[in-house]
């Protein structure tokens, strides 16, 4: 969501809204739950300045106000549809934790129904298909109302001129110029990269720090904003880099999570009795080529009925950077694709394109889609805290390592261009040793 003020500056006339209450019950990181808190209060301050002291005398007016607000000031689409998303979230659960007492009119959202004036389902802003993303497109499409915002900060110019990168890390960079962007005019009305200190910069990545953001993400950000100011600088939109001698912290290093082999093998091969076949078959479909291919969601999302070999055997994927390689198919995994195949034609509509995996309407099977039917697969097999989608493709690296594949294979099959990123999975087997020589030797 979008960096703004703090929290501390609202005024205290939000104390009524409960919004610390309401945020100790979200399932989210710290740095999202403070995000959640920032874009409530902030709200509840707009509500309180038309009137509106506690949530119950909130009107759907008065939520439609905050969002023309944030159109206005310059806010981003992808911000103000998130901004809006999280308050009807809040006023939801302030409904369920505070219903309408016996004789009174039943309590309502009065977010429910209300839109944004660039709409969420704009069709120009959904996504291309990946090859053609990978190629130079933006990932969400072209949208001139979307490429009309912050017009001082130019991103989409900035987006466009990424062409050695892949489509995701283009969108992932856009957005951390724009939450800085939104940050900025925030703290400083019409800010303009020109205007940008170095100071500014510190105070954000404090801001970042101060919210419950790791490391990583701090380093990602820095890395976004050097990239993007030095492009500004050549531009002529900065006269100079104010990212230089800011200081990067080191991100720690996190370990691959994968599953034992057991609970991924039970994973993969669930099913939904009361779903539909083809849905059913589509779903066995994908969780085995997660997990007996390896590939990253976006690239099975990518996947192609011209990318099948016609014996079933291996795979054509387009990675990262539109880097292509061919990848082998389980046994398993080779049957559940022959068996989608069969029942494709029920969801084929004008939309599905050459699209192997596909939605209920036809479309190119999303991100999205595919997280959601891992979550309930998951649930079916009643695994703790869930998974997600890249959990398989580190199991599927680390059950290779485990026995016996050098590193050299796995790294040609997951499509990692740098050696290093690789190696992690052997830190994994090595941690493995360790733990079965501390729990197997006498004077471990």
């Amino acid at each position: 969501m979008g960096g703004a003020a703090r929290a501390s500056s609202v005024r205290p006339t939000t104390d009524r809204y409960e919004v610390p209450r309401h945020v100790r019950t979200l399932r989210v990181t710290d740095a999202a739950r403070q995000s959640r808190a920032d874009v409530i209060l902030r709200a509840a301050a707009h509500f309180a300045a038309l009137g509106a002291p506690d949530p119950s005398s909130v009107r759907a007016e008065h939520v439609s106000s905050w969002v023309a607000h944030l159109e206005r000031t310059g806010h981003t689409v992808e911000t103000v549809a998130q901004s809006l998303s999280a308050v009807s979230a809040y006023f939801a659960w302030h409904c369920r934790e505070h219903p309408a007492r016996r004789g009174e009119d039943p309590r309502t959202n009065p977010a429910r129904g209300v839109r944004t004036v660039h709409g969420a389902r704009c069709t120009a802003c959904s996504s291309p298909a990946p090859a053609r993303a990978d190629r130079g497109s933006s990932l969400k499409g072209e949208c001139a109302e979307r490429d009309s915002r912050l017009p001082e900060w130019s991103p989409a110019r900035y987006e466009a001129s990424l062409t050695a990168s892949a489509a995701n890390t283009r969108a992932a960079y856009r957005r951390d110029v724009e939450l800085f962007a939104e940050w900025m005019i925030a703290i400083v009305p019409g800010a303009v990269p020109s205007a940008t200190e170095r100071e500014h910069v510190r105070e954000y990545l404090a801001a970042l720090h101060d919210a419950g953001a790791t490391s990583r993400t701090v380093a990602r950000r820095i890395a976004s904003l050097r990239r993007y100011f030095s492009w500004a600088v050549r531009e002529g939109l900065a006269a100079s880099d104010p990212t230089m001698s800011v200081h990067t912290p080191a991100a720690k290093g996190r370990l691959p999570r994968p599953l034992d082999a057991d609970t991924a093998a039970e994973l993969v091969s669930t099913e939904d009795e009361d779903a539909p076949e083809w849905r059913r078959a589509r779903d066995r479909a994908v969780l085995e080529i997660l997990y007996g291919s390896g590939l990253r969601v976006s690239e099975v999302c990518g996947l192609t009925l011209q990318g099948v070999a016609t014996d079933g055997s291996t795979l054509r994927v387009m990675g990262k950077g539109s880097k292509e390689r061919i990848v082998p198919v389980s046994r398993q995994a080779k049957a559940a694709i022959a068996r989608w195949r069969k029942v494709r034609d029920e969801v084929v509509s004008e939309r599905s394109g050459a699209s192997l995996f596909l939605g209920a309407r036809g479309a190119q099977l999303s991100r999205r889609d595919v997280t959601r039917l891992l979550e309930q697969a998951a649930e079916r097999i009643g695994l703790p805290g869930g998974t997600h989608p890249h959990a398989l493709r580190h199991s599927f690296a680390t059950h290779l390592m485990d026995n016996g594949a050098d590193t050299r294979s796995i790294q040609e099959l997951l499509g990692h261009s740098d050696a290093s990123t690789t190696q992690r999975y052997t830190h994994v087997s090595k941690e493995k040793l360790r733990l079965a020589y501390s729990e197997s030797h006498p004077r471990a």
